[in-house]
């Protein structure tokens, strides 16, 4: 699949929406005559520099396929990097378009059944303590890191900062993280109560 993601065609392919353009990064969706949805990540910042991080071998989209693939290996939902590389001195990765994030899910109201609420909180929960249960910590665990396919089910996105968990208090921060940013999107306290909870009994 990865052959099908060349820079060029990438480039040529007008975006549907893009998420995010700043000096360190662009994200971007892009739709495939086929139907099928894809988000690209290109990091911006300097191409001497990018040059540099992936001789070293410290680039950080190296590092994200790197911690996709230990989420990976460790049995938990994480959306694959299907295609990436180097076009002009600047890395890039590209992953299949798998939902709305649950940040913008809960800020822009799309979101309303306090049922389905309950569930996707509980299954966020469940994730948390999965990765906790492994042994895995992410410094950047947050609810606009986190996207919500058809079926409500919770997968892990920009996992750059997975690495392995130095024990409780490790979790303790990814959940006073996650916290605060669903708060921040407008879940109620009860709601991150009950995902709390659900973490911290193991998932």
């Amino acid at each position: 699949m990865a052959c099908e993601f060349q820079p060029g065609w990438l480039d040529s392919v007008e975006p549907t929406q893009v998420y995010k353009q700043d000096r360190r990064s662009r994200v971007w969706r892009i739709d495939t005559p086929g139907g099928r949805a894809y988000v690209v990540k290109r990091f911006e910042y300097s191409p001497i520099k990018q040059m540099l991080a992936c001789m070293l071998r410290i680039h950080p989209g190296q590092r994200e396929r790197r911690c996709c693939e230990m989420l990976k290996a460790a049995g938990l939902a994480v959306v694959p990097i299907v295609g990436g590389g180097v076009s002009k001195r600047k890395y890039w990765l590209v992953t299949p378009y798998t939902g709305k994030s649950l940040y913008n899910l809960l800020h822009h109201g799309e979101l309303t059944d306090p049922q389905k609420r309950m569930q996707l909180m509980t299954a966020v929960g469940q994730l948390t303590g999965r990765l906790a249960y492994k042994g895995l910590f992410n410094r950047d665990h947050k609810a606009s890191n986190v996207v919500v396919d058809d079926d409500g089910k919770p997968w892990l996105i920009d996992v750059v900062g997975v690495r392995r968990s130095r024990g409780q208090k490790d979790t303790d921060r990814m959940l006073a993280n996650l916290r605060s940013n669903l708060l921040e999107a407008g879940a109620s306290k009860a709601e991150c109560d009950l995902l709390e909870q659900t973490c911290r009994a193991g998932g």
